[in-house]
């Protein structure tokens, strides 16, 4: 009988965000989450409440990584916000930005922080590594400090590195991350292939330990995890086409890589993001789901990764959310697993949580505040897209915000002061801050109100003869 039996993935009664986009425990109860609300949470009793209100939020940033110390007061979240990338804790209670990261200077070698912070690990309380950005147009770096963050050594990986997004430690000289690297100059996503980074020296100096692995173009390393005493490790492969995964088996010197199909051989997974694995048999993984980001499919293995199984709880119907706010979505968008004292977590649109208790409900008091932004799921239609708000009575102001997939800002609408309350319509005409024309894909929609912000993910529509939602709304804000 396996010591798993019983267990499962639940949700947590984390409130549903656009997407938490990471998590982090010290123990299988004591834990943190960062989510595109520009919020990070703390749980102390495995999910069942987490703090309210969060222990920071600021509507200006979008969090994309956390870490803490085994003490559970030094810690760290990183953001991809530009001249606001980290933020420091050292009572893992309270938050402040972190504003003496190095800077470009001629006259030092050092290279300049990440301009976005997208991997962090936490040693303990003087050593953290940090790495980023996961855009191909911006320069790849690393960052570490070795006293708490009172001074830092900053390097510039674009020697071995085009993007670079996940990173993991095992001690202050060894270490990986993950990314991408470049094919030809001035390269594009379309042009980027995996990259596996190994150091043994603290960040100084880089190894892509792949070699001649033969790996497709327009793909580039997302997370990594190491189990079974380092020898274990997986890298999730970011493929907008094709779902697939690199496993060791003997503590990185070697890999191979392994595409999410079923036992029919038949792929069944795409444009993947996080990965976990239990050890080196049982595993999941999910992201986005298909080259659309829509269906943000989650997938199961228990065979080392050779064969898979869909595990994905899909949405409810956009007119039940309707009908019924306090719907719940399960297990979507996965972005971040991790395992702790036999205990699980994921994070997507909610944090979940690998276990053998009761089902976690939320209770009426956190469901009673009324959300900003309606109960549906939101589509593209030809023209953009109506993002339906509402205003609370009293309200001093009202902001929109637009990110793209990577959790860039697309999109800014002017601050309303003293907005009309009630049932509003923000247009957005599918244009970004430069007055061009965007495609349609998924988008994340950022509402903040008095400081108060929710986020939900935009997708393209798939039956156009649904009829739009606002009608006889009035329309509020004005792109910037």
């Amino acid at each position: 009988m396996s010591s798993f039996d019983g267990f499962r993935w639940i949700a947590t009664s984390a409130d549903i965000a656009g997407r938490y986009d990471d998590i982090w425990f010290i123990s299988a109860d004591v834990g943190w989450a960062v989510n595109g609300n520009g919020e990070i949470l703390k749980t102390e009793n495995g999910g069942i409440s987490w703090s309210d209100p969060p222990q920071f939020k600021d509507g200006s940033v979008y969090f994309r990584s956390i870490s803490m110390a085994k003490d559970g007061k030094s810690g760290w979240a990183g953001c991809t916000t530009p001249n606001r990338v980290l933020f420091r804790s050292t009572n893992g209670s309270t938050w402040e930005i972190v504003r003496n990261l190095p800077r470009q200077n001629k006259s030092r070698l050092e290279a300049d922080a990440p301009t976005a912070v997208c991997g962090l690990w936490t040693l303990d309380t003087d050593h953290m590594v940090a790495s980023g950005t996961n855009y191909p147009e911006r320069p790849a770096r690393f960052l570490s400090t070795a006293d708490g963050g009172k001074s830092w050594f900053a390097r510039d990986m674009e020697d071995v590195a085009t993007i670079l997004v996940d990173i993991y430690f095992d001690d202050e000289k060894t270490g990986w991350v993950v990314g991408g690297r470049a094919t030809r100059q001035r390269a594009r996503r379309n042009d980027v292939v995996p990259t596996v980074l190994k150091t043994e020296d603290g960040g100084k100096t880089w190894k892509d330990v792949l070699g001649d692995l033969n790996v497709p173009l327009g793909e580039w390393g997302w997370k990594i995890q190491f189990v079974e005493d380092g020898q274990f490790g997986v890298v999730a492969c970011e493929n907008l086409n094709t779902g697939a995964i690199l496993i060791t088996e003997d503590g990185g010197k070697s890999w191979r890589r392994h595409e999410i199909r079923d036992a029919k051989g038949e792929l069944i997974n795409q444009n993947l993001e996080g990965i976990g694995f239990l050890d080196a048999k049982t595993g999941w993984v999910g992201g986005w789901g298909d080259p659309a980001f829509d269906s943000g499919r989650t997938s199961e293995t228990n065979d080392g990764g050779k064969t898979w199984v869909d595990r994905t709880r899909t949405w409810p119907d956009p007119h039940e959310m309707m009908s019924c706010p306090d719907s719940r979505p399960r297990g979507q968008y996965i972005n971040r697993f991790r395992f702790i004292n036999g205990v699980g977590y994921a994070s997507g649109n909610t944090v979940y949580k690998w276990t053998n208790q009761e089902a976690i409900e939320p209770s009426r008091e956190e469901l009673a505040p009324a959300r900003l932004l309606k109960p549906a799921e939101m589509f593209l239609d030809d023209d953009g897209l109506d993002i339906l708000v509402n205003v609370p009575v009293n309200a001093n102001s009202l902001e929109v915000v637009i990110y793209d997939r990577f959790s860039g800002v697309v999109k800014s609408f002017d601050k309303e002061e003293n907005p009309p309350p009630g049932s509003q319509c923000v247009r957005w005409d599918l244009t970004d801050d430069q007055g061009t024309k965007l495609k349609h894909g998924q988008y994340m929609v950022r509402v903040t109100c008095d400081g108060r912000a929710e986020s939900r993910l935009v997708f393209a529509k798939r039956d156009w003869s649904v009829k739009p939602l606002n009608a006889g709304l009035p329309h509020v804000l004005r792109a910037t």
